[in-house]
């Protein structure tokens, strides 16, 4: 129980001084320093922390493969692509509301840390013909790049669950593929479907363009996206070394001068995002040596309480407290293996409370870079996430109590 009250005392710290606007890398400093101090500081642990963070070989990827995102959304804007596709995609369409859903939706199958990043700005633009709040933007491009948690076979989370569950992953995308149509349902009846155009009903780039036009700005929008998925997944490259292929091919392609690309390179680095992403491995780290979690764990672990509800908390605390998928998998379903083997609702209930937890969690890496695109408020921006995620959770819970 102590283990609990000093990991809900870190939480609150950090979630209170984001709601004051202090810097998501500074927050997340201060909950580390304060879960270093709560759970017995010892300079070895903070040595340890402090080296992990800067010498691991995945501080440093997931650091340049965001650099990389960063120089590829700057190119996309900056030459016109990504108007240029939002046109051409009304042109396919014809729904604003549409758009808003298909384009984080689209980018959500790549399997990016921070990849909100790239529809950002394509949910922007979309939103031009209503009158949406910094919040409203985040909630939706935020929603919609995860509704594919559940059924994206190339996620490190899905992989993860399949490997420790001992469910093929065939299976598993099988029996969870409902919960991705849920999370579609719901976050269009709450988000999209109340949306109302502004008086201006502005839409951006509504002249028609011509059709040849049309096919040459969707090549160079989506040939980057998918070259960098098929790099990653095919051939089994680096996301970071991917994103900078892409990032020289797409400078080659279209003609950047060198004082473009020098731009491009200083725009890219946003030191406030970059020390986001340090203080959350930092946080992690800190969370990894201090031992709470393998004492939350126990603790619930030995409670008389159903088996659902044990693995459910115990994924929720994990999603909570690392911001992944793979995070929180690889905290809960060590547990399915000792509760109930091969129990594939336990595996429903676990990823979908886990799910949960990572998409409220302060250490989400996407929403730390929406929040940042947007300038939005955090407790703003969850609040509408925690409604969609009750209602998830109290959806699911009935269907499984119902179908077993």
């Amino acid at each position: 129980m102590v283990a609990v009250i000093k990991v809900l005392i870190t939480l609150v710290v950090i979630v209170g001084l984001l709601n004051r606007k202090v810097k998501m890398g500074n927050a997340m400093l201060a909950g580390s320093l304060l879960l270093f101090f709560l759970t017995g500081p010892t300079l070895g642990k903070l040595t340890a922390a402090s080296s992990t963070t800067v010498t691991s070989p995945s501080t440093w990827e997931i650091t340049i493969a965001l650099y990389f995102v960063m120089c590829l959304e700057y190119q996309l804007r900056t030459s016109g692509i990504i108007d240029g596709f939002m046109s051409s995609a009304r042109n396919i369409f014809k729904s604003e509301r549409l758009l808003l859903v298909l384009m984080p939706s689209f980018l959500g199958f790549l399997p990016s840390l921070g990849g909100a990043i790239f529809s950002a700005p394509m949910v922007e633009n979309a939103s031009r013909a209503y009158d949406l709040t910094a919040e409203k933007k985040t909630v939706i491009n935020y929603w919609f790049r995860h509704i594919w948690e559940f059924t994206n076979p190339l996620f490190t989370g899905m992989l993860l669950a399949s490997q420790l569950s001992g469910i093929p992953l065939g299976d598993l995308v099988t029996h969870m593929s409902w919960l991705t149509v849920l999370a579609l349902i719901t976050g269009w009846v709450l988000l999209i479907s109340p949306l109302k155009p502004n008086s201006a009903a502005a839409i951006a780039d509504s002249t028609p363009v011509e059709s040849s036009c049309n096919w040459r700005y969707i090549a160079l929008a989506t040939a980057p996206i998918l070259s960098n998925l098929a790099l990653v997944v095919l051939f089994n490259v680096s996301a970071s070394v991917s994103m900078a292929a892409v990032v020289a091919s797409m400078a080659l392609v279209l003609r950047q001068g060198v004082s473009d690309i020098r731009a491009m390179l200083s725009h890219a680095l946003d030191r406030k995002l970059l020390w986001g992403v340090f203080g959350i491995l930092f946080f992690q780290n800190i969370l990894r040596l201090s031992g709470v979690v393998g004492d939350i764990s126990v603790l619930l672990n030995n409670l008389a309480i159903p088996a659902a509800v044990v693995v459910g908390i115990i994924a929720f605390m994990g999603g909570i407290l690392t911001g992944t998928s793979q995070g929180f998998v690889a905290i809960a379903f060590p547990f399915i293996a000792l509760l109930s083997p091969g129990d594939i609702s336990l595996v429903i209930v676990c990823f979908l409370m886990g799910t949960a937890g990572h998409m409220l969690s302060p250490a989400h890496l996407c929403l730390v870079v929406t929040l940042d695109y947007f300038k939005a408020s955090f407790f703003k921006s969850i609040r509408p996430v925690l409604i969609l995620e009750i209602i998830m959770v109290a959806v699911s819970y009935g269907v499984i109590s119902i179908w077993g």
